[in-house]
């Protein structure tokens, strides 16, 4: 038995809407607190370290891993050229982004903006960003929360 183009559309046109419906539902759902879903778990390990001889050379430059953002803002292996901040946004606990060419922080899932020195500029975040511990130890920087 043949079916004819228009039947055949229609027939799949319930089911497939039914399945984008489910979907976009999904993709738009809220915790139990009413607050949107993460976009983004960075992890939750509690330091990492970083090689400076092969990393964060110069100034400006940054590493982002683990749940954290490092940037060099000086010259000089000592923990005063570092910066280190969590890069989980204090709104919703999405992942922020570090641009080095404005040396700011960026939470695109719902626009909070924050300063080089992780202060809050706007946006529905409620504070600024965690700022973390950095240690030197030769060449070696070590981040911890």
């Amino acid at each position: 038995m043949l079916m004819k183009r228009g039947e055949f559309l229609s027939t799949l046109a319930g089911p497939i809407s039914m399945a984008c419906v489910a979907c976009l539902a999904s993709a738009c759902s809220k915790d139990d607190n009413g607050a949107p879903s993460m976009v983004n778990n960075p992890g939750t390990s509690s330091g990492f370290t970083i090689n400076l001889d092969s990393e964060l050379k110069s100034v400006n430059t940054f590493v982002a891993k683990s749940g954290f953002i490092v940037i060099r803002t000086a010259t000089g292996n000592t923990a005063a050229s570092f910066v280190a901040f969590s890069s989980v946004c204090p709104h919703a606990g999405a992942t922020v982004e570090y641009n080095a060419t404005t040396s700011s922080f960026l939470c695109a899932a719902h626009g909070s903006t924050f300063n080089s020195a992780g202060d809050r500029l706007q946006g529905p975040a409620p504070k600024g960003l965690s700022r973390l511990s950095i240690e030197i130890t030769g060449t070696t920087l070590r981040v911890s929360a």
